[in-house]
């Protein structure tokens, strides 16, 4: 598979070198006749490996993010003839356990918690928080590790140990929603609107390359949003966005719901 060909439309340097390594594994495949797994990838980069794949018919894929409806997932890919039941899982789940009652922990706390240890992100699925603990979806290679080293979230004493990955629990997505008017759908108006920020500092975020649109990195503040569109803004958090009617000024409303 020719990566400069199958590359040559994506222009952000960060999914190009991810699509690469999807490329690489998959021509080890072909060569090798053997299953090959990606690293942990956001539903963006998922839509265009997937993309990539389907150009070679002798392969196969499947997706996995340890369980329905994951955000991060892996791609297994292996050769036309191997049915996809023959396909073992790698990967892992643990569940991190500590006496919070005093202090919220955020995703944030458990992720920085992990990559303090020297783990890349791309190891290390979706992060599912409950009251007194969180789970984690891993990479087989370094559950163990984690088990081992992690001792602390945030100045909080922690427990680790592996569960099955049939034992995830799903968590609700609490969020609270504002409404507000913009005068056109362009993002840097609906970012100013959802985080009350002046427009300057919204195309500073864009220009910063912090906000994604269902993934995908954002560099125009004129890139139009569209209805149930999940943005996210480095720093700040993510939103989904509801469009509404024009007001008797000719205004759009916006309901916007932020995750908390």
């Amino acid at each position: 598979m020719d990566k400069l060909r199958l590359t040559a439309h994506i222009k952000d340097i960060e999914l190009k070198n991810k699509m690469y390594k999807v490329i690489d594994k998959a021509n080890s495949c072909l060569k090798n006749y053997d299953v090959k797994t990606t690293e942990f990838l956001n539903p963006f980069e998922v839509k265009n490996a997937i993309d990539i794949l389907n150009s070679e018919g002798d392969l196969k894929y499947k997706v996995d993010g340890g369980y329905k409806g994951s955000e991060r997932q892996i791609i297994y890919i292996f050769p036309y003839y191997i049915e996809e039941e023959e396909v073992t899982g790698s990967l892992k789940a643990i569940q991190i356990e500590g006496n919070f009652k005093f202090k919220s922990i955020s995703h944030r706390d458990y992720l920085g918690a992990l990559l303090h240890l020297g783990i890349k992100r791309e190891k290390i699925g979706d992060i599912l928080i409950h009251d007194n603990f969180c789970q984690v979806i891993v990479s087989e290679d370094i559950c163990d590790f984690i088990i081992i080293n992690l001792d602390k979230v945030s100045r909080n004493n922690v427990k680790v140990k592996e569960i099955a990955v049939k034992d995830i629990i799903k968590n609700e997505l609490n969020f609270k929603e504002i409404s507000f008017t913009v005068s056109s759908l362009r993002i840097d108006s609906i970012i100013s609107g959802v985080y009350n920020l002046s427009r300057t500092e919204s195309v500073k975020l864009i220009k910063g390359e912090k906000v994604n649109i269902d993934y995908e990195k954002i560099l125009s503040p004129s890139k139009e949003v569209k209805s149930q569109s999940l943005v996210s803004v480095r720093g700040h958090g993510r939103f989904i966005v509801e469009i509404g009617d024009l007001t008797k000024k000719g205004r759009i409303k916006i309901k916007g719901k932020i995750f908390l």
